[in-house]
C-alpha cells in the first residue's frame, strides 16, 4: 500500500469534475496538491484544498517547459503527477477539420506527454528518497473500443495510452508506477463542452465521484492498469 501522507502531487486538469474531486481526495488523505489550471480565470474554479495553483495550458510547448522548468528547480520533491485534463470533439473522420483533430492530440496526448517526458528526472529523484512516485493518466474507454463519431478523439486518447503503457516500461527500472485509467462514460459534462460536434446519445454514465473513488483506490493500492470493466 502506498501512502499519500506528506507527499507532493502535480494535479493537471484540476478545474474540471475529476480535477475538483481529485484534489479533494487527495489532500483529504494528507497529500499536497499542487493544482494546475490554464489561466488566471478558470484558476479561480480550483478547490480550496489545493496548496497551490500553478498555470499551465497544454496547447503551448513553452507553458508546459515553463511549468516543469520550475518544477524541476523546485528543491521539494515531486511525488506524483494525475492528470486529469481533456477535450473531446464529435464527428465523422470525413467531416473532421485538421485543425480540430491536430487540437485533440495536443491536448489529450502531446502536452501530457511532453510535460510527463520533463517530469521523469524530478520523479526519479524522489524515488531515491523511498517515496514510491507515481503518475496516473486518464485515456479513457474510447482507448480500448472504437465508436462511431470519435475518430479524431479516439485517436489521440489511444496514442496517450500506447505513450503510457511505453513510459510503465521505460520508468520500471527507476521505480516510478505508471497507472494507465479507461474508465467508461462519466457524466463529468465534458461531452457538453465538445470543442467541435456534438454528443450522440449516449445512456446514463458513472458519476465522477465513482471514478474518482477508484482512481484514489488504484493509487493508494499500488495498481498500475485499470482497465473499462474496473469501473
Amino acid at each position: 500500500m502506498t501512502t499519500l501522507a506528506g507527499k507532493r502531487i502535480l494535479l493537471v486538469g484540476a478545474t474540471g469534475a475529476f480535477g475538483r474531486l481529485l484534489a479533494d481526495g487527495l489532500a483529504a488523505a494528507g497529500a499536497s496538491v499542487l493544482a494546475t489550471a490554464r489561466n488566471n480565470e478558470s484558476a479561480a474554479r480550483i478547490s480550496s484544498a489545493a496548496a497551490l495553483r500553478l498555470l499551465l495550458d497544454l496547447e503551448q510547448p513553452a507553458s508546459i517547459k515553463t511549468l516543469t522548468d520550475y518544477l524541476s528547480a523546485d528543491e521539494n520533491s515531486l511525488d506524483g503527477v494525475v492528470v486529469a485534463s481533456g477535450v473531446v470533439g464529435f464527428a465523422a473522420a470525413s467531416q473532421t477539420e485538421p485543425g480540430d483533430a491536430t487540437k485533440l492530440m495536443q491536448i489529450n496526448h502531446l502536452g501530457p506527454s511532453q510535460l510527463l517526458g520533463a517530469l521523469a528526472s524530478k520523479l526519479k529523484s524522489s524515488g531515491e528518497a523511498l517515496r514510491e512516485p507515481f503518475i496516473l493518466s486518464m485515456p479513457g474507454v474510447v482507448a480500448e473500443k472504437d465508436f462511431a463519431g470519435m475518430s479524431a478523439y479516439s485517436a489521440s486518447k489511444s496514442a496517450h495510452a500506447k505513450f503510457l503503457a511505453t513510459l510503465a516500461i521505460e520508468f520500471r527500472r527507476d521505480k516510478i508506477r505508471v497507472i494507465s485509467a479507461r474508465p467508461g462514460h462519466t457524466e463529468t459534462g465534458l461531452a457538453g463542452r465538445a470543442i467541435f460536434g456534438s454528443a450522440p446519445a449516449m445512456p446514463a454514465g458513472m458519476t465522477p465521484e465513482h471514478v474518482v473513488n477508484r482512481l484514489l483506490q488504484a493509487i493508494v493500492g499500488d495498481e498500475t492498469d485499470l482497465p473499462s470493466t474496473e469501473f
